[in-house]
């Protein structure tokens, strides 16, 4: 048996509540998203759809773990979060989100997590795609 296909409407719902969040993201959060894939790449990772691989570097892993956001970004257009552990580098980036890499079953598991992990934040998802959509 196959699985459902994916759902368009849940894809764009998913894309709106992102483009939502990002122009009415509080001010007051830690976290400051630069663009909608970079707030999209934090509500992945932060709902645990995400992988972490570790690489070994000579020298200060501290250094090394502060430009490699940098780099995966500008270079790659890839949104990624690094720390050093030791003497080796941890690398965070959301896993992806493609029709063809993520099943309607799996895709209705992350996206529920991303709502769980905004509800966290104190918003709630519909309400604030709801005046998103009045806004608009």
């Amino acid at each position: 048996m196959t699985d459902k296909p994916r759902s368009i409407d849940q894809h764009r719902r998913f894309f709106g509540l992102v483009r939502a969040l990002f122009l009415h993201w509080p001010e007051a959060m830690e976290f400051q998203p630069d663009n909608e894939d970079h707030l999209r790449a934090y509500l992945l990772v932060k709902a645990g759809y995400r992988s972490i691989r570790e690489f070994s570097v000579e020298g200060d892993a501290t250094e090394f773990a502060r430009l490699v956001p940098v780099v995966s970004a500008l270079m790659l257009h890839k949104y990624c979060w690094a720390w050093a552990d030791g003497n080796s580098i941890k690398v965070c980036a959301p896993e992806s989100t493609r029709f063809d890499k993520l099943s309607h079953k799996d895709a209705c598991k992350v996206y529920d997590k991303v709502d769980e992990f905004v509800r966290t934040l104190g918003i709630d998802p519909d309400q604030i795609l709801k005046e998103h959509e009045r806004a608009a």
